[in-house]
């Protein structure tokens, strides 16, 4: 059995990655590139492995997972967003992540997903391909008005490129501040005003039990039905039966989404019948550079915990709890 276990590297990206040549110098190396094993056959691959090595949600650690490993001292994750954090932190399981890695593939997906929305470029490409002749009448970005709902770190990152547009930025989140929004070149408005005047929508709250369903058929009631819906935010931030029974009314002009929810997605889900729509397979974070980013970054939250010096930790109060700990 491995010391250190990657778990999810479907791409393998991670195995052609010279930085996990660095782990081999405290112990044995497996890669796995399954994704979403059953629980039985994840507690075997992982058995007696002191840290894992979790690729952005791709390998669900659930409370049953994590108590059938006692050796597990440190899930260093790209994304941890399918792990019990809780129950981790009661084992006493380190949970380490790669912050800021993915937002540049991130914002740059938002924006192409905008560009093939308002442009048709899909549709069109599909058609030729289909040897139908049927241009499609678009729209100009420059001088619509993009509403960016949460304007964190990704939010942010869209709003400085979609500048380049020429468009009229504004935003609204639950914690953010006018001051917070201008420096992004936005306006702060509020909730109901960034949902009624947005002629593209771009969402990017950060999942709690206060954001799930928060784009509700109410409040998808109160856009332009010429108005674009783009959603790359985690879980269920976007009602789908509500954006679905939206689209098929004609009272959105359209709607573009990178589904992650469940993982793999349910190919049965009703958002897929809904029209005028672009999806993608959870891909916004998937370039060549995010890779390399997260992989540099996992291994060194590897090495740095090994150390005695974890860094990045989600749940500090894990390293509190009696559980065989690496000596500096």
């Amino acid at each position: 059995m491995a010391d250190i276990v990657v778990c999810g590297d479907q791409e393998h990206e991670f195995q052609r990655s010279t930085e996990l040549e660095k782990l081999e110098a405290i112990g044995s190396v497996e890669i796995y590139d399954s994704i979403d094993p059953p629980r039985e056959q994840l507690i075997e691959i992982l058995h007696q492995a002191r840290a894992v090595l979790e690729i952005r949600g791709r390998t669900a650690l659930g409370r049953e997972t994590l108590t059938g490993l006692p050796d597990l001292q440190l899930v260093a994750s790209t994304g941890p967003h399918r792990i019990d954090i809780e129950a981790a932190s009661a084992l006493g399981i380190v949970v380490t992540t790669t912050p800021a890695v993915s937002t540049v593939g991130v914002a740059d997906h938002v924006c192409g997903l905008i560009l093939c929305l308002a442009r048709h470029i899909v549709n069109a490409n599909n058609a030729l391909r289909e040897r139908r002749w049927e241009p499609q009448t678009g729209f100009d970005l420059e001088g619509k008005t993009v509403g960016i709902l949460g304007l964190g770190r990704i939010g942010s990152a869209v709003a400085r490129r979609l500048l380049g547009f020429g468009v009229n930025l504004i935003a609204w989140g639950p914690t953010l501040t006018p001051e917070r929004a201008a420096a992004s070149s936005a306006q702060f408005v509020s909730e109901e005003t960034l949902f009624r005047s947005s002629d593209v929508l771009s969402v990017h709250l950060r999942y709690s039990p206060l954001s799930q369903d928060f784009v509700n058929a109410s409040r998808l009631a109160l856009m332009k039905p010429t108005a674009l819906l783009i959603d790359i935010s985690r879980d269920v931030v976007v009602n789908r039966k509500a954006l679905t029974a939206a689209l098929k009314a004609g009272r959105l002009a359209g709607a573009a989404m990178d589904l992650c929810h469940p993982l793999p997605v349910d190919m049965n889900d009703p958002i897929f019948e809904a029209p005028r729509t672009l999806l993608t397979p959870h891909m916004a974070w998937q370039t060549a550079e995010t890779f390399q980013r997260a992989t540099r970054m996992s291994v060194d939250n590897i090495l740095a915990y090994f150390s005695g010096q974890p860094v990045n930790v989600v749940n500090p109060d894990a390293l509190k709890v009696s559980r065989r700990r690496p000596r500096p």
